[in-house]
C-alpha cells in the first residue's frame, strides 16, 4: 500500500479449471472495485469506480492490473473521468500499469476524460502483453465543461499510452492538448469537433485483409462522427473517432468493437450496463 495515491486499485486474474477468476481485488482511498457483474458469457467483468465523482487538483491515482497466462477479463471505468479545476496548476494524475500473460485477453474500456475549466491532467498507461495475447483498449477526450458552456477551457491534458508485446514496442502514443496556447478547432487538433475517442486492438491475427473487412462494415454505420483506422507496424490496429458528442462517438466505437468481438473473435455479446446519455 502506498500513501502517495488518493485512490489505488490492484487486481489480478488467474486460470482455474478452464475459467478465469479474480485472485486479488485490492482497493484503497477514493477507488473501489465493483462485485463481479453478470454477463451473458463466462468472462469476469468488473467496474473500476472513483467514489468522489471526479478527480481534484493534485490528486494521484493508480491502477495495477495483472492477467496470468490463458485468462480473459473485462474491466471498465464506471463513468467518464471528470477532472475538476486546478486553480493552482497542480497536475492531477492517473497511472495505469497492466501486465497480461501469454495467450490471455484483456478488454480494458476506459471512458473518455472530461476536464473542467482550468483543469490540468496527465494519464499514463503502460501495458505489457505476453506472446499470443490480445487487447481491446479504449479512451477518449472531450472539449470539457465550463460554467458558460464554452468548449476547451481546460489548461492542459496529456494522455500517454505505451504497449509492448513479448518485450517489443508496438504502440507509443501521446495525445497532448493545451487549449491556452492552441486553437483546438483548427486543422490538426479537433477540427471543428468536440469529442475524440480511440480503440486500440492488439491481436497477432490482425492483417490488411481484416482491416479492409472492418472498413467495409463500418461504412454501413450511419453517423455524423468521422472515423478511420490504421494498421500498426505489427500485432494490431488503431481506430479513431471524432464527433459532436461522446454519445455519437460511443455508438460508432461500439459498432466497431462488437464487430470485432462477435464476428471475428466469436465472443459472447456483452452488456456493460452503463448509462449512455452523456452529451459532453
Amino acid at each position: 500500500m502506498s500513501e502517495q495515491f488518493e485512490g489505488e486499485i490492484k487486481m489480478s486474474f488467474v486460470e482455474r479449471n478452464g475459467r478465469t477468476i479474480a485472485k486479488d481485488t485490492y482497493h484503497r482511498g477514493n477507488s473501489r472495485i465493483s462485485s463481479e457483474i453478470p454477463t451473458t458469457g463466462s468472462i469476469p467483468y468488473y467496474f473500476l469506480i472513483s467514489t468522489g465523482g471526479g478527480y481534484v487538483e493534485g490528486e494521484k491515482y493508480l491502477q495495477q492490473i495483472t492477467l496470468a497466462d490463458n485468462t480473459h477479463a473485462i474491466l471498465t471505468t464506471q463513468t467518464p473521468n471528470y477532472i475538476y479545476k486546478c486553480e493552482n496548476r497542480l497536475v492531477t494524475t492517473q497511472d495505469n500499469v497492466v501486465k497480461v500473460g501469454e495467450n490471455a485477453v484483456l478488454e480494458y474500456y476506459l471512458d473518455e476524460t472530461i476536464p473542467y475549466r482550468h483543469a490540468c491532467y496527465q494519464q499514463d498507461t503502460e501495458i505489457s502483453l505476453g506472446k499470443g495475447s490480445k487487447l481491446i483498449l479504449t479512451d477518449g477526450l472531450t472539449s470539457g465543461w465550463s460554467p458558460d458552456d464554452e468548449p476547451f477551457q481546460y489548461r492542459q491534458v496529456g494522455v500517454k499510452t505505451r504497449i509492448t508485446v513479448d518485450g517489443h514496442l508496438v504502440y507509443n502514443d501521446y495525445l497532448l492538448v493545451n487549449p491556452e496556447d492552441e486553437e483546438m478547432f483548427e486543422l490538426g487538433f479537433f477540427e471543428g469537433h468536440k469529442t475524440f475517442n480511440s480503440v486500440v486492438l492488439i491481436d497477432p491475427a490482425i492483417d490488411a485483409a481484416m482491416v479492409e473487412d472492418m472498413r467495409k462494415y463500418m461504412k454501413t454505420v450511419e453517423t455524423t462522427s468521422v472515423f478511420g483506422m490504421s494498421l500498426l507496424e505489427s500485432d494490431g490496429l488503431v481506430f479513431r473517432i471524432m464527433g459532436s458528442s461522446a454519445h455519437n462517438n460511443r455508438k460508432v466505437m461500439w459498432a466497431f468493437i462488437n464487430y470485432y468481438r462477435e464476428k471475428i473473435e466469436h465472443y459472447d455479446p456483452i452488456d456493460l450496463r452503463k448509462s449512455d446519455h452523456l452529451e459532453a
